[in-house]
């Protein structure tokens, strides 16, 4: 008792900042002793414990590009985002838990993801959420739990994660990631014509416009298995993965109020691609049990994918200096991220080059949409739909599918990946078989 007398002898205000030096956890603990602890940790109307709980252990959402007003960061409830995120990392951790309470989880740490403060070559630190989060899904098994009868939205969000986080733990001398049968599976669904229909807008999304995660992450699968057999003077030419390449901000670029995504400047761009005799026969044939059946590519030994390196150089412009006019009607809740259009030039391996124009969106449910089509002697040829693997600008790029502008039945299809590189970037361009 005695003990207990002197602690609640010192003030309020030295105890608060006592315990902002301790873990949410032992701040929990302490709230446990008596009704005054409890008091003072859970039923003060001052936010300033649980604020600075939230930025020791997870960063200060309030730097982040998803609270753009004092208002939004006036009304962020920290004791709830500290306990949500608590709790979350407890149920990636435990072997069985109702699909409610993994849905739970995965949008909790989508958010951490979506708030966590942007790169700044000013000042460039590490994310204290993007760190913890690596550690929590490293070790965990939450992005490989199956539920029986599960909701396809619940899906879609685990997909969502592992876009962001798949790769993260890629080591050029590792074994290629993902496995060969992943690999596999992927190009089943990367290279299946029936997913790309008017309905999904020629693209990796859904029939409700929504983004089709688990579309993204094979298209990812498959490029990069693919760049796993370059040859290792090559590894350099690759994007960066991870949690820290999907930071806002993170691309070498400069934002401004018009260029909010860091479009103009320098790209490179993977393309995969079939030969278009083993397309159609996948698609369309009986042969190795089909047709699209994985047999195809495993048991297939003439079968090959190329890979091509594209060096791309862009220019943000208004929307009546583009040639090609894109006629979708397109309303967004983000008035601050307005359309972002523009153009410039391609140039392949053979030298070859062509023109490049486009749109960068931000659709309703807050992801980054690339659409842009490729024109040779003034006819468009190609046309490209992609998704920001991450928050605005980020390091990690864009994940998306070429096709032709036609988009007829049987039409050649491919996965590709955009990222944003250094004007003193390499300048190598280069096939693969």
């Amino acid at each position: 008792m005695a003990i207990e007398c002197k602690i609640l002898s010192i003030p309020l205000e030295v105890i608060q900042e006592i315990l902002t030096f301790c873990s949410a956890k032992d701040v929990a603990a302490f709230s446990q002793t008596c009704s005054f602890s409890r008091d003072l940790v859970y039923s003060s109307d001052d936010s300033y414990l649980w604020r600075e709980l939230l930025i020791h252990e997870f960063g200060d959402p309030r730097d982040s590009l998803a609270h753009r007003t004092l208002e939004e960061c006036d009304n962020l409830d920290y004791k709830s985002l500290v306990q949500g995120r608590i709790r979350a990392e407890h149920i990636a951790f435990q072997s069985e838990s109702p699909a409610a309470v993994v849905w739970f989880a995965v949008q909790t740490f989508l958010d951490m993801v979506r708030t966590s403060e942007p790169y700044s070559n000013r000042r460039p630190r590490p994310s204290l959420a993007m760190e913890r989060l690596s550690i929590v899904l490293s070790s965990s098994s939450i992005l490989h739990r199956t539920f029986p009868n599960h909701p396809a939205f619940l899906d879609q969000a685990i997909a969502q994660l592992k876009a962001y986080f798949i790769l993260s733990q890629v080591d050029d001398e590792d074994e290629p990631l993902p496995s060969e049968h992943q690999r596999n599976k992927s190009r089943c669904f990367a290279y299946d014509l029936s997913n790309y229909t008017r309905e999904s807008s020629w693209g990796p999304y859904l029939a409700n416009g929504g983004v089709n995660w688990i579309h993204v992450v094979h298209l990812m699968n498959v490029v990069w298995a693919n760049l796993a057999e370059l040859p290792p003077r090559l590894f350099e030419f690759r994007p960066r993965v991870g949690l820290d390449a999907v930071r806002a901000r993170s691309a070498p670029a400069t934002f401004t109020d018009r260029d909010w995504a860091g479009v103009e400047g320098n790209w490179r761009r993977y393309v995969c691609f079939m030969d278009y005799r083993d397309l159609f026969a996948f698609n369309f044939s009986n042969t190795f049990r089909g047709p699209k059946h994985i047999a195809y590519f495993e048991e297939n030994p003439r079968f090959r994918e190329a890979t091509r390196l594209i060096q791309i150089n862009l220019k943000v412009v208004s929307h009546s200096d583009l040639k090609y006019h894109d006629d979708k009607e397109f309303c967004t809740y983000f008035p601050k991220y307005p359309p972002i259009h523009f153009k410039g030039t391609s140039r392949g391996v053979n030298g070859h080059e062509s023109s490049v124009e486009g749109v960068v969106r931000m659709a309703n449910d807050g992801s980054i949409r690339y659409q842009f089509v490729s024109m040779y002697d003034g006819e468009t040829q190609w046309s490209s739909e992609g998704i920001q693997v991450g928050n605005v600008g980020c390091a990690a790029g864009v994940v998306g599918v070429w096709t032709t502008v036609l988009h007829d039945r049987g039409d050649p299809v491919g996965p590709f990946w955009l990222w944003k590189v250094d004007d003193d970037y390499p300048a190598e361009v280069f096939d693969h078989l």
